[in-house]
């Protein structure tokens, strides 16, 4: 459809369907996860029963692995590769949310509120896959920092405002009124999503004109999506982050169930006293998870979860260290409001530190997982607390979150990246870290990347121990610094640069883009011998982009070549 906006083209577009779609994950988060459980603690409901409560309704974002197969596997291309699965299951998140009439008592009829929070959970879980394989499909790697910090932004903007209202409707209208107003929020993002499409060109709905833009996919079996999901994970850096995700996940698990029952019992706060201040502080978390988002595309995810979650050890640490000042009601607004404000924060560091790893071919998939580990992680810190509840004291309560904080950053510490590969000529595993490039050029990756021009997925290919990056669609390959100089033999070069040299001409029309590598300014040059070759060099690592064909091109010199120097017109 003429004028619809496209996802793939526009970056605000991106952000801002990315906002809309946590955004409307966070209404159940809010409803279910914030405030109803202080609701059914004012109302005399056990830490255990409510624990036991929480672990259940956020199982299925611990399952959700199980849709990401479905995705990679089932796709109507003319909506787009992942749209369809988006607009699906926010349909049937504003559809559940009208379930929630069937439930005059939730303190009463807590078995009945638990099964429709776990549909509720199912599709805000499946729209959640959906929505973050579709951002890895379309947004190049330097962005995805900053859109992580706007989805952060979104969600927690989602939760905040949702615990806010919820909080005082529960109290004054019922649950009625409150899923009724859920869901129709929800109906204003399913809205939002059927107004833009992945690519231009594509069909708005089913029903509407438009074809498939997007490159061909060949279809896959569930076992070749499982195969190609289960090379991408068992390697060191893909497990260190699903130990990453499980202790993040414990960690916010266990403070989320802590968090509301202390400040019910312990600092004497009501349902919509917690309720207010989750709003409040929870806008000023996404306001700061959305200025991180930059910096962590400049200086790296692993530092910036690192930061946080050291500064949520120190959170709990302080409060065990000063109960003297427990009942000063002061105190305990500042205490409750940083650890509200610090959770999106480590949200966004950690979703960017599991999204930079992920392959687009089954992206949807392979970021699933890693999720899913997170949110086991959540399920299980909520039983954990239960557990400790009916046993010890707050005391004890927060010096266990201590010991969290401090095995996750061990496991943190084992984050890098490794340099083991054969020598030959060979596709490599992926591997990936961040660390810090040039002062201009921002975070560098020293494992396999996204291609500059296509946004497909590069292979790493080894010859004589060198590492070059070759894109699976387009062809083209990237050398890191005086790494080129080593394929100038036509040979050599013949068996690096494999790519149709029409689809590389094609590809070559695209020169204004940032550095794959470190996100520097990609400047255009020409070859001195060979000045009808164009291509581009980063400023600021040196690392050079050549399209299908230039490789063997630029080996060789031949009679065509010296006369193309005379047809070809000057590079601006």
């Amino acid at each position: 459809m003429a004028g619809t906006l496209s996802l793939a083209d526009n970056a605000w577009a991106r952000y801002a369907t990315g906002s809309a779609m946590y955004f409307a994950q966070g209404i159940p988060q809010g409803v279910l996860g914030i405030a109803m459980p202080a609701w059914l603690a004012s109302q005399g409901v056990g830490a255990g029963e409510i624990a036991s409560y929480l672990a259940v309704i956020t199982l299925p974002w611990a399952f959700k692995l199980i849709t990401g197969p479905f995705m990679d596997r089932f796709k109507f291309p003319p909506m787009g590769h992942r749209r369809p699965w988006v607009i699906g299951a926010q349909l049937g998140l504003v559809l559940s949310f009208l379930a929630l009439l069937l439930v005059d008592d939730p303190a009463e009829q807590i078995g009945l509120l638990t099964v429709i929070g776990m549909l509720i959970n199912s599709f805000a879980a499946t729209q959640d896959v959906a929505v973050d394989g579709m951002s890895i499909d379309l947004t190049p790697v330097r962005q995805q920092g900053r859109l992580n910090g706007f989805m952060s932004f979104g969600k927690a903007m989602g939760w905040a405002s949702t615990a806010a209202v919820s909080g005082v409707l529960l109290v004054t209208a019922g649950l009625a009124m409150t899923a009724l107003v859920a869901s129709a929020v929800s109906t204003v993002a399913l809205l939002l999503m059927i107004s833009v499409v992945e690519r231009r060109g594509e069909r708005v709905l089913p029903w509407t004109r438009g074809h498939t833009v997007s490159v061909p996919r060949a279809d896959r079996s569930f076992r070749s999506v499982l195969k190609e999901v289960n090379e991408a994970l068992w390697n060191r850096a893909s497990i260190i982050v699903m130990a990453i995700m499980f202790f993040d996940g414990l960690i916010y698990g266990y403070g989320h169930a802590l968090m509301p029952i202390a400040a019910v019992n312990l600092f004497g706060y009501t349902t919509q006293d917690w309720s207010q201040l989750v709003a409040m502080m929870g806008l000023v978390g996404a306001v700061i998870a959305l200025a991180i988002g930059p910096l962590i595309d400049r200086l790296g995810a692993k530092r910036m979860l690192g930061l946080g979650v050291t500064l949520l050890g120190v959170h709990a640490l302080l409060i065990v260290e000063t109960q003297q000042l427990w009942e000063n009601s002061l105190y305990a607004r500042v205490i409750l409001s940083v650890w509200v404000m610090m959770v999106p924060v480590v949200m966004v560091a950690s979703i960017a530190l599991a999204m930079a790893i992920c392959k687009s071919v089954n992206s949807a998939t392979q970021f699933a997982i890693y999720m899913s580990v997170a949110n086991l992680g959540i399920s299980a810190g909520s039983l954990l607390y239960g557990l400790v509840a009916e046993q010890s004291g707050y005391v004890n309560s927060f010096a266990i979150l201590i010991a969290l904080v401090a095995a996750m950053l061990a496991v943190l510490y084992f984050h890098r990246h490794q340099h083991d590969h054969e020598p030959g000529l060979e596709n490599e595993g992926r591997r990936f870290t961040l660390g810090l490039g040039g002062a201009e050029g921002g975070t560098f990756w020293p494992g396999a990347m996204r291609c500059p021009k296509c946004r497909a997925d590069m292979d790493q290919v080894t010859h004589a121990g060198v590492v070059i990056d070759r894109c699976t669609i387009c062809g083209g390959i990237w050398f890191d610094a005086g790494e080129i100089e080593g394929f100038t033999d036509p040979d050599i070069a013949a068996k690096i640069d494999t790519g149709e040299i029409a689809v590389g001409r094609k590809w070559n029309r695209v020169d204004d883009y940032p550095c794959p590598r470190c996100s520097g300014v990609m400047m255009k040059v020409v070859d001195d011998s060979q000045p009808h070759i164009w291509y581009e060099i980063c400023r600021e690592c040196s690392g050079s982009f050549l399209d299908a064909g230039e490789l063997r091109d630029l080996s060789q010199i031949t009679l065509s070549d010296y006369l193309k120097q005379f047809l070809m017109p000057e590079r601006k």
